[in-house]
């Protein structure tokens, strides 16, 4: 059982980190679009955003059946599940500990430039409604001028 616990363990540990590498190709895309003001390029790129997100969710769906299949009610961030881990994998369990570690790395630095983008895409926004309400500002005036008999 440790052997293949361990299999599948790092098998969860590699297809998450290549989820979050992905996504991090993802937001270096999104910031592209942005800075371009392509938003049909952003919206296809918060799509495909969406199917990793929704694949990680598989994922920790699996961490969770894994707790359950060893009779764990914690998920794999308590430290009752790596307890067990470490009297079932031994040294394997940390090797485990240490790839997730990777993974907090990057899924940080992903949700730092996330927030940075989403800075970037306010600014923006904000520009879009400025020129907004220059425009909707000049068709009053051009209303109110002919009203007044200039046009």
């Amino acid at each position: 059982m440790p052997a293949d616990l361990e299999n599948v363990l790092s098998s969860l540990v590699a297809s998450e980190l290549a989820l979050f590498n992905e996504l991090a190709l993802l937001v270096d895309k999104e910031e592209e679009c942005v800075l371009a003001e392509d938003m049909e390029c952003l919206l296809t790129v918060l799509q495909e955003k969406q199917d990793v997100i929704s694949r990680q969710e598989k994922i920790h769906e699996e961490w969770s059946s894994v707790s359950a299949s060893l009779g764990i009610s914690e998920g794999r961030d308590g430290p009752v599940f790596w307890s067990h881990l470490g009297e079932l994998l031994g040294d394997g369990a940390d090797d485990l500990k240490s790839s997730l570690s990777v993974i907090r790395d990057v899924a940080g630095r992903v949700l730092e430039q996330e927030i940075r983008v989403q800075t970037i895409l306010e600014q923006h926004v904000d520009a879009l409604r400025k020129q907004m309400a220059q425009v909707s500002q000049g068709k009053k005036a051009l209303h109110g001028y002919s009203k007044s008999g200039g046009v």
